[in-house]
Protein backbone atom coordinates (compact mmCIF):
# COMPACT_ATOMS: atom_id res chain seq x y z
CA UNK A 1 0.00 0.00 0.00
CA UNK A 2 1.26 3.48 -0.90
CA UNK A 3 0.16 6.48 1.16
CA UNK A 4 -0.92 9.33 -1.14
CA UNK A 5 -1.69 13.02 -0.59
CA UNK A 6 -3.48 14.72 -3.50
CA UNK A 7 -3.30 18.47 -4.17
CA UNK A 8 -5.77 19.41 -6.91
CA UNK A 9 -7.67 22.20 -8.64
CA UNK A 10 -10.60 19.85 -9.27
CA UNK A 11 -13.85 21.40 -10.45
CA UNK A 12 -12.98 22.46 -13.99
CA UNK A 13 -11.12 20.23 -16.44
CA UNK A 14 -12.52 16.70 -16.04
CA UNK A 15 -9.10 15.03 -15.81
CA UNK A 16 -8.67 16.08 -12.16
CA UNK A 17 -11.82 14.14 -11.28
CA UNK A 18 -10.60 11.13 -13.29
CA UNK A 19 -7.29 11.29 -11.42
CA UNK A 20 -9.12 11.26 -8.09
CA UNK A 21 -11.36 8.40 -9.27
CA UNK A 22 -8.28 6.39 -10.24
CA UNK A 23 -6.74 6.89 -6.78
CA UNK A 24 -10.00 5.86 -5.12
CA UNK A 25 -10.07 2.66 -7.23
CA UNK A 26 -6.36 1.78 -7.16
CA UNK A 27 -6.11 -1.19 -4.76
CA UNK A 28 -2.56 -0.24 -3.69
CA UNK A 29 -3.51 3.38 -2.84
CA UNK A 30 -4.10 4.61 0.70
CA UNK A 31 -5.42 8.12 0.04
CA UNK A 32 -4.69 9.87 3.34
CA UNK A 33 -5.73 13.41 2.40
CA UNK A 34 -6.79 15.88 -0.30
CA UNK A 35 -6.13 19.61 -0.56
CA UNK A 36 -7.63 21.99 -3.10
CA UNK A 37 -6.05 25.03 -4.72
CA UNK A 38 -6.95 27.84 -7.16
CA UNK A 39 -10.09 30.01 -7.32
CA UNK A 40 -12.91 29.16 -4.90
CA UNK A 41 -11.08 26.29 -3.20
CA UNK A 42 -14.04 25.72 -0.89
CA UNK A 43 -16.23 24.67 -3.84
CA UNK A 44 -13.39 22.58 -5.23
CA UNK A 45 -13.16 20.79 -1.87
CA UNK A 46 -16.89 20.09 -2.03
CA UNK A 47 -16.49 18.63 -5.54
CA UNK A 48 -13.65 16.40 -4.33
CA UNK A 49 -15.79 15.26 -1.41
CA UNK A 50 -18.75 14.53 -3.69
CA UNK A 51 -16.57 12.30 -5.88
CA UNK A 52 -15.29 10.51 -2.77
CA UNK A 53 -18.84 10.09 -1.44
CA UNK A 54 -19.90 8.60 -4.78
CA UNK A 55 -17.21 5.98 -4.22
CA UNK A 56 -18.48 5.35 -0.69
CA UNK A 57 -15.36 6.90 0.86
CA UNK A 58 -14.76 9.66 3.40
CA UNK A 59 -11.31 11.20 2.88
CA UNK A 60 -9.89 14.09 4.96
CA UNK A 61 -10.03 17.25 2.81
CA UNK A 62 -8.77 20.80 3.32
CA UNK A 63 -9.78 23.74 1.15
CA UNK A 64 -6.54 25.53 0.35
CA UNK A 65 -5.12 28.70 -1.13
CA UNK A 66 -6.59 30.89 -3.85
CA UNK A 67 -4.10 33.76 -3.55
CA UNK A 68 -0.96 32.88 -5.50
CA UNK A 69 2.59 33.57 -4.35
CA UNK A 70 3.14 35.53 -7.58
CA UNK A 71 0.15 37.74 -8.50
CA UNK A 72 -1.51 36.66 -11.73
CA UNK A 73 -4.20 38.35 -13.85
CA UNK A 74 -6.82 35.59 -13.56
CA UNK A 75 -9.02 34.02 -10.88
CA UNK A 76 -10.38 30.75 -12.31
CA UNK A 77 -13.63 29.41 -10.86
CA UNK A 78 -14.79 25.77 -10.74
CA UNK A 79 -17.45 25.75 -13.45
CA UNK A 80 -18.27 22.11 -12.73
CA UNK A 81 -19.39 22.94 -9.18
CA UNK A 82 -22.95 23.48 -10.41
CA UNK A 83 -23.41 19.70 -10.23
CA UNK A 84 -23.00 19.78 -6.44
CA UNK A 85 -26.76 20.12 -6.08
CA UNK A 86 -27.11 16.57 -7.43
CA UNK A 87 -24.52 14.82 -5.24
CA UNK A 88 -24.15 14.37 -1.46
CA UNK A 89 -21.16 16.28 -0.13
CA UNK A 90 -19.81 18.18 2.84
CA UNK A 91 -19.48 21.95 2.76
CA UNK A 92 -16.08 23.52 3.44
CA UNK A 93 -14.62 26.76 4.64
CA UNK A 94 -11.20 27.94 3.54
CA UNK A 95 -8.61 26.10 5.60
CA UNK A 96 -4.85 26.00 5.95
CA UNK A 97 -3.84 23.44 3.35
CA UNK A 98 -0.05 23.72 3.92
CA UNK A 99 -0.52 22.94 7.63
CA UNK A 100 -2.90 20.10 6.80
CA UNK A 101 -0.30 18.61 4.46
CA UNK A 102 2.47 19.04 7.02
CA UNK A 103 0.43 17.28 9.68
CA UNK A 104 -0.23 14.33 7.39
CA UNK A 105 3.43 14.17 6.39
CA UNK A 106 4.66 14.22 9.98
CA UNK A 107 2.12 11.53 10.90
CA UNK A 108 3.56 9.35 8.12
CA UNK A 109 7.29 10.21 7.94
CA UNK A 110 9.06 8.72 4.95
CA UNK A 111 5.89 7.08 3.69
CA UNK A 112 3.73 9.60 1.80
CA UNK A 113 3.94 10.66 -1.83
CA UNK A 114 2.41 14.02 -2.73
CA UNK A 115 0.62 14.05 -6.11
CA UNK A 116 0.24 17.69 -7.21
CA UNK A 117 -2.02 18.34 -10.20
CA UNK A 118 -2.93 22.03 -9.85
CA UNK A 119 -0.89 25.19 -9.52
CA UNK A 120 1.80 24.68 -6.91
CA UNK A 121 0.72 27.36 -4.41
CA UNK A 122 -0.22 25.01 -1.57
CA UNK A 123 2.86 22.85 -2.07
CA UNK A 124 5.28 25.78 -2.28
CA UNK A 125 3.77 27.35 0.84
CA UNK A 126 4.24 24.02 2.65
CA UNK A 127 7.94 23.93 1.68
CA UNK A 128 8.54 27.58 2.58
CA UNK A 129 6.97 27.21 6.02
CA UNK A 130 8.37 23.75 6.73
CA UNK A 131 11.64 23.08 4.84
CA UNK A 132 11.89 19.69 6.55
CA UNK A 133 8.72 18.48 4.79
CA UNK A 134 10.56 17.58 1.58
CA UNK A 135 12.86 15.20 3.44
CA UNK A 136 9.90 13.46 5.09
CA UNK A 137 8.10 12.80 1.78
CA UNK A 138 8.91 9.79 -0.38
CA UNK A 139 8.60 12.21 -3.27
CA UNK A 140 6.44 14.65 -5.20
CA UNK A 141 4.78 13.64 -8.46
CA UNK A 142 3.49 16.62 -10.38
CA UNK A 143 1.78 17.37 -13.65
CA UNK A 144 3.70 20.51 -14.55
CA UNK A 145 6.10 22.08 -17.01
CA UNK A 146 6.76 22.00 -20.73
CA UNK A 147 10.07 20.89 -22.24
CA UNK A 148 9.04 20.33 -25.85
CA UNK A 149 10.94 21.55 -28.90
CA UNK A 150 8.12 23.66 -30.38
CA UNK A 151 7.12 26.88 -28.58
CA UNK A 152 3.71 26.87 -26.92
CA UNK A 153 0.94 28.90 -28.61
CA UNK A 154 0.67 30.86 -25.36
CA UNK A 155 2.56 30.60 -22.04
CA UNK A 156 -0.73 29.94 -20.23
CA UNK A 157 -0.95 26.53 -21.92
CA UNK A 158 1.58 25.46 -19.28
CA UNK A 159 -1.20 26.26 -16.81
CA UNK A 160 -0.02 24.66 -13.57
CA UNK A 161 3.21 26.64 -13.81
CA UNK A 162 1.83 29.81 -15.41
CA UNK A 163 -0.89 30.21 -12.76
CA UNK A 164 1.82 30.70 -10.10
CA UNK A 165 5.37 30.66 -11.55
CA UNK A 166 7.02 31.53 -8.23
CA UNK A 167 5.33 28.58 -6.58
CA UNK A 168 6.55 26.18 -9.26
CA UNK A 169 10.07 27.60 -9.03
CA UNK A 170 10.01 27.05 -5.26
CA UNK A 171 8.83 23.45 -5.55
CA UNK A 172 11.35 22.52 -8.25
CA UNK A 173 14.15 24.03 -6.15
CA UNK A 174 13.18 22.91 -2.64
CA UNK A 175 10.89 19.93 -3.11
CA UNK A 176 13.35 17.06 -2.72
CA UNK A 177 12.96 14.07 -5.06
CA UNK A 178 10.36 14.75 -7.75
CA UNK A 179 8.93 13.10 -10.83
CA UNK A 180 7.38 15.46 -13.35
CA UNK A 181 4.85 14.59 -16.04
CA UNK A 182 5.15 17.52 -18.47
CA UNK A 183 2.70 18.83 -21.03
CA UNK A 184 4.42 17.47 -24.14
CA UNK A 185 4.15 13.93 -22.70
CA UNK A 186 0.62 14.13 -21.29
CA UNK A 187 -0.61 15.59 -24.61
CA UNK A 188 0.05 12.20 -26.20
CA UNK A 189 -2.69 10.71 -24.00
CA UNK A 190 -5.67 12.26 -25.79
CA UNK A 191 -8.96 10.61 -26.76
CA UNK A 192 -11.92 11.96 -28.74
CA UNK A 193 -14.79 12.85 -26.42
CA UNK A 194 -16.90 9.91 -27.59
CA UNK A 195 -14.17 7.41 -26.65
CA UNK A 196 -13.50 9.14 -23.34
CA UNK A 197 -17.21 8.99 -22.57
CA UNK A 198 -17.19 5.20 -23.01
CA UNK A 199 -14.48 4.95 -20.37
CA UNK A 200 -16.75 6.66 -17.81
CA UNK A 201 -19.37 3.95 -17.35
CA UNK A 202 -22.56 5.77 -16.32
CA UNK A 203 -23.86 2.71 -14.47
CA UNK A 204 -21.19 3.18 -11.79
CA UNK A 205 -21.96 5.99 -9.30
CA UNK A 206 -18.32 7.10 -9.02
CA UNK A 207 -17.87 7.41 -12.77
CA UNK A 208 -21.31 8.97 -13.18
CA UNK A 209 -20.21 11.65 -10.72
CA UNK A 210 -17.01 12.24 -12.68
CA UNK A 211 -19.06 12.70 -15.85
CA UNK A 212 -21.51 15.03 -14.13
CA UNK A 213 -18.83 17.32 -12.74
CA UNK A 214 -16.81 17.40 -15.97
CA UNK A 215 -19.29 16.54 -18.70
CA UNK A 216 -19.89 20.11 -19.86
CA UNK A 217 -16.16 20.67 -20.22
CA UNK A 218 -15.80 17.39 -22.10
CA UNK A 219 -18.66 18.23 -24.47
CA UNK A 220 -17.30 21.70 -25.21
CA UNK A 221 -13.73 20.55 -25.84
CA UNK A 222 -14.59 17.55 -28.00
CA UNK A 223 -11.63 15.62 -26.59
CA UNK A 224 -10.04 14.60 -23.32
CA UNK A 225 -6.33 14.71 -22.54
CA UNK A 226 -5.37 12.66 -19.49
CA UNK A 227 -2.83 15.11 -18.09
CA UNK A 228 -3.43 14.56 -14.38
CA UNK A 229 -4.22 10.82 -14.32
CA UNK A 230 -0.72 10.12 -15.69
CA UNK A 231 0.82 11.67 -12.56
CA UNK A 232 -1.16 9.25 -10.39
CA UNK A 233 -0.74 6.15 -12.56
CA UNK A 234 3.03 6.75 -12.73
CA UNK A 235 3.27 6.42 -8.94
CA UNK A 236 2.03 2.83 -9.05
CA UNK A 237 3.34 1.92 -12.52
CA UNK A 238 6.57 3.89 -13.05
CA UNK A 239 7.53 1.50 -15.85
CA UNK A 240 5.04 3.18 -18.21
CA UNK A 241 7.28 6.27 -18.44
CA UNK A 242 10.88 6.86 -19.40
CA UNK A 243 12.44 9.48 -17.12
CA UNK A 244 15.53 11.65 -17.31
CA UNK A 245 17.20 13.18 -14.24
CA UNK A 246 18.33 16.77 -13.81
CA UNK A 247 17.33 20.20 -12.53
CA UNK A 248 14.38 22.40 -13.54
CA UNK A 249 14.29 26.21 -13.46
CA UNK A 250 11.30 28.52 -14.03
CA UNK A 251 11.11 32.00 -15.55
CA UNK A 252 9.46 34.32 -13.00
CA UNK A 253 10.38 37.81 -14.26
CA UNK A 254 10.21 38.18 -18.06
CA UNK A 255 6.50 38.53 -18.88
CA UNK A 256 7.05 37.39 -22.46
CA UNK A 257 8.54 34.10 -21.22
CA UNK A 258 6.65 33.87 -17.94
CA UNK A 259 6.54 30.34 -16.48
CA UNK A 260 8.90 28.97 -19.13
CA UNK A 261 10.46 25.81 -17.72
CA UNK A 262 14.03 24.78 -18.53
CA UNK A 263 15.61 21.39 -17.91
CA UNK A 264 19.32 20.84 -17.24
CA UNK A 265 20.30 17.15 -17.38
CA UNK A 266 22.42 16.00 -14.43
CA UNK A 267 22.80 12.76 -12.54
CA UNK A 268 22.94 14.91 -9.39
CA UNK A 269 19.56 16.49 -10.10
CA UNK A 270 16.55 16.22 -7.79
CA UNK A 271 13.98 16.05 -10.60
CA UNK A 272 13.16 13.29 -13.07
CA UNK A 273 11.10 14.47 -16.03
CA UNK A 274 9.15 12.03 -18.17
CA UNK A 275 10.29 11.99 -21.78
CA UNK A 276 7.67 9.55 -23.09
CA UNK A 277 4.76 7.45 -21.84
CA UNK A 278 3.52 4.06 -23.00
CA UNK A 279 0.09 5.07 -24.28
CA UNK A 280 -1.31 1.54 -24.63
CA UNK A 281 -0.17 0.52 -21.15
CA UNK A 282 -1.53 3.72 -19.60
CA UNK A 283 -5.03 3.29 -21.02
CA UNK A 284 -5.06 -0.43 -20.19
CA UNK A 285 -4.14 0.26 -16.55
CA UNK A 286 -6.56 3.17 -16.20
CA UNK A 287 -9.45 1.28 -17.79
CA UNK A 288 -8.94 -1.86 -15.75
CA UNK A 289 -8.61 0.11 -12.50
CA UNK A 290 -11.73 2.22 -13.10
CA UNK A 291 -13.69 -0.90 -13.95
CA UNK A 292 -12.89 -1.99 -10.41
CA UNK A 293 -15.35 0.69 -9.29
CA UNK A 294 -18.06 -1.88 -9.96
Amino acid sequence: MQKILLDTDIGGDIDDAICLAYLLCEPECDLIGITTVCGEPEKRAAVADAVCCAAGREIPIAAGMDETLQPRPVYPTPEGAGALARWPHRNFRKGDAPEFLYRKITENPGEAILVAIGNMTNVASLLLRHPDAAGMLRGIYQMNGYFGEKPLPDPSWNWNCWADPKASETVFRQGGFQRVLPLEVTETLTLPAIEADKLLDGRVPLLRAVRDFGGAWLASSGKLTFHDPLAAVAVFHPEICRFRRGFVSVETEDEGRMAETRFSPSEKGNVEIAREADRAAFFRILTETLRGAN
